[in-house]
């Protein structure tokens, strides 16, 4: 995947949480599903641990990384007690960082490793796959959306 490919991803899911109506952000479907504003928060841990991986990986390889536990780290967090206008705010600058960060990986640097218990991932790997997460669940967050709209009636 190219830089251009994941701007755009960014930028329609941008577009999506600026389309979105905030008295619906904080409405749970049910008990185990994710309010959208939850989601929005997952996707700031998202951008926050792999800062952290792009960083450290455009020094050189990453022997040791702690684990990201989604369901903990948004409950321990309590994003659905955010602002969802600020969440998204937040979420958007986060990710032009990103997006400059990974502007700037050098080409010697896109090989370099990250140790995983699961097998070894290079920094490319990783970059190609945050976009990959990112349209995941803008998919999760359209239907989602569609599921408090339908269960609201609007």
């Amino acid at each position: 995947m190219d830089l251009k490919k994941g701007q755009d991803i960014i930028d329609g899911f941008d577009t999506l949480l600026q389309s979105t109506d905030p008295a619906l952000a904080h409405v749970r479907v049910a008990a185990d599903a994710w309010t959208l504003t939850e989601i929005v928060g997952h996707l700031v841990d998202s951008a926050a641990n792999n800062h952290q991986r792009f960083a450290r990986l455009i020094s050189g390889n990453l022997d040791q990384f702690p684990p990201y536990e989604a369901e903990t780290f948004v409950t321990v967090q309590q994003y659905d007690g955010c602002d969802f206008a600020e969440m998204a705010k937040f979420w958007r600058q986060y990710n032009w960082m990103l997006m400059h960060i990974m502007r700037a990986i050098p080409a010697n640097a896109l090989e370099n490793m990250w140790q995983r218990p699961d097998g070894a991932k290079s920094l490319w790997t990783l970059v190609e796959g945050y976009f990959e997460h990112i349209q995941m669940h803008t998919d999760q967050y359209r239907e989602r959306l569609q599921k408090i709209k339908d269960f609201a009636r609007i």
